[in-house]
């Protein structure tokens, strides 16, 4: 072969110049470099497994055994339960609070600010001094001897008399439910009344023993009968005087309500982003029959006491936040029985559009118990010397206890991934991302995101500025979302001054409140309610049409293909 042939060059003569000569003063290399690399300990990094380990290890240690052990000031006395356990309907609240104001003092607990403020404004108006605490509201009554809150705002420092704890069934509920298993080991209180429906009985009893704590069951059972009809209903032929008409959005409540609305009927509207004081008057009116029915949202199933004759289901089902899915037959069970109050009417009425057949056999069938109770993060791991964030995570990867589920951090983690640059302070950050407001509201967030990077600078949110002023309120008089979207952001605005401490803003913020709620209940007075219309020609649609526009509109855009 030639010499000059390329298969007699040496493999790297084909290479420039520049190439050849860095070659040669190259070290010689193992020919498995790879593999050499992975065998060799990178001291620059930390092994994160490790770390993982270790952090573990200091969750481990900061959880007791047994989760009782997380309230020792409630271990340290001996309390006495009284479990009124009967459905909807049947007298639990009532009896409860009769104990409240017997012993002198003490505490109500409710799930819903609009539940709270009844109980305050009921004691009030029977000589019982009672201040109300809320996340968005704090009302002091000079010499109150009682108070009613939202159970979040539970203070488990304080003692008391006798506490109420409403609607404990709540317990089960993987959003709030560490609320409740917080007030039922922790609460500090010799007497403490507990209200719930026959499901949560087992469950409570079993968290009463593991404290060492004792109870006593008074059963309770509904006190008017509950008939499922068999006649067809429809809204536009069937309803009638003292109806109560559920659907489950707030647009479908505006819908429903303008067609009732044309057809003669006034309507009482009530579902959840309504303030409470709002949703307070538009009962106030139902009862005393200035309105004929009311259009509701499940926010009525929760304890409030209306004179409803009939409920009657005009949806089957609802999104939870996650899917669209059948109500659950305890949903069915305590939104039907509202229906025939005691001593107004001697029978309750329940009926649908469609689904007599479920509603049937939910209020027929036994309650499946409940097996665990919710658990929140528990504060005592802000102490592990740890990012905030890699803390809640590797709570949310724990296994947990026998009875317990943890609560969803998913919203913590979310909020804290969006501010953990302004502060390394662990303890300020979780004060922020437990305020309580809605997050898929943007321009809400981002007050919320504003409000933390101030305090994080030890600056105070420029609060005053962004109260609506009373001219504004005035311009918007006619447009409901924009006085609803205002209306919580004064619940923002007063969270936060109440969290961090401003309590200059509050008095203002309250007055503000209280215009936004005076323009709100003028609308629905008048009856300017939303009804459906086609996105394409703007007709109007009935509130159930299975789509977003006109049967018109949709033959001419079929005819297109």
């Amino acid at each position: 072969m030639s010499e000059n042939s390329k298969y007699s060059r040496r493999p790297q003569d084909h290479l420039p110049e520049r190439m050849k000569r860095e070659k040669k003063g190259k070290p010689s290399r193992s020919p498995h470099p790879k593999s050499e690399d992975r065998r060799k300990p990178d001291y620059g990094k930390p092994d994160r497994r490790k770390q993982d380990r270790l952090l573990r290890t200091k969750v481990l240690d900061r959880i007791p055994e047994n989760y009782i052990d997380l309230f020792p000031e409630a271990r340290a006395i001996l309390r006495h339960f009284v479990l009124h356990i009967g459905p909807t309907n049947s007298g639990k609240t009532h009896d409860a609070m009769e104990a409240l104001k017997a012993a002198g003092s003490g505490v109500y607990l409710g799930p819903l600010r609009l539940l709270a403020y009844e109980q305050y404004d009921q004691m009030n108006r029977e000589g019982f001094p009672c201040s109300l605490v809320t996340g968005e509201e704090r009302y002091e009554v000079e010499g109150a001897a009682f108070c009613a809150s939202t159970i979040e705002m539970l203070d488990l420092s304080g003692e008391y008399s006798l506490a109420v704890i409403d609607e404990a069934q709540m317990i089960a509920d993987r959003d709030r439910g560490g609320a409740w298993t917080q007030a039922i080991l922790g609460i500090v209180a010799k007497e403490i009344h507990v209200c719930a429906a026959p499901e949560a009985e087992a469950l409570l009893v079993r968290m009463i023993e593991e404290c060492g704590d004792t109870c006593r069951i008074v059963r309770h059972e509904r006190m008017t009968n509950l008939t499922v009809e068999t006649a067809p209903y429809r809204m536009d032929r069937n309803t009638e005087k003292g109806d109560a008409l559920i659907v489950f959005s707030r647009s479908n409540v505006h819908a429903v309500a303008a067609e009732l609305h044309e057809r003669g009927f006034r309507s009482s509207i009530i579902y959840g982003a309504l303030p409470y004081d709002v949703r307070h008057e538009q009962a106030r009116l139902f009862a005393e029959g200035a309105t004929d029915v009311v259009v509701a949202t499940d926010a009525i199933g929760m304890g409030m006491n209306l004179p409803i004759r009939r409920v009657v289901f005009l949806e089957n089902d609802k999104f939870d936040g996650f899917v669209r899915r059948p109500l659950r037959d305890e949903e069915i069970r305590q939104i039907a029985g509202r229906a025939g109050r005691f001593g107004i009417y001697d029978e309750g009425f329940v009926t649908s559009e469609n689904g007599r057949r479920e509603i049937r056999s939910a209020l027929s069938s036994d309650s499946i118990p409940l097996k665990s109770a919710v658990i929140d993060f528990p504060e005592t791991l802000l102490e592990i010397d740890a990012d905030l964030i890699k803390i809640l995570e590797k709570w949310d990867a724990l296994r947990i206890h026998e009875g317990y589920v943890r609560a969803d951090t998913k919203r913590l983690i979310s909020l804290c991934e969006m501010i953990q640059s302004f502060s390394r302070d662990k303890r300020f950050l979780y004060r922020c991302i437990t305020l309580n407001f809605d997050e898929e509201n943007r321009p809400l967030l981002e007050h919320w995101k504003a409000m933390c990077l101030s305090e994080a600078k030890k600056k105070t949110y420029p609060v005053r500025k962004y109260i609506p002023k009373e001219e504004l309120i005035e311009k918007l008089s006619g447009s409901l979302d924009e006085l609803e979207y205002l209306f919580r952001l004064c619940d923002l605005l007063y969270s936060y001054c109440d969290r961090f401490r401003h309590p200059e803003f509050t008095k203002e913020l309250m007055q503000q409140k209280n215009r936004i709620s005076a323009a709100i209940l003028k609308i629905l007075s008048e009856q300017k309610l939303n009804p459906r219309r086609c996105r394409s020609c703007g007709k109007r649609i009935p509130w159930n049409h299975p789509y977003s526009i006109c049967e018109r509109c949709y033959r001419k855009i079929y005819r297109r293909y």
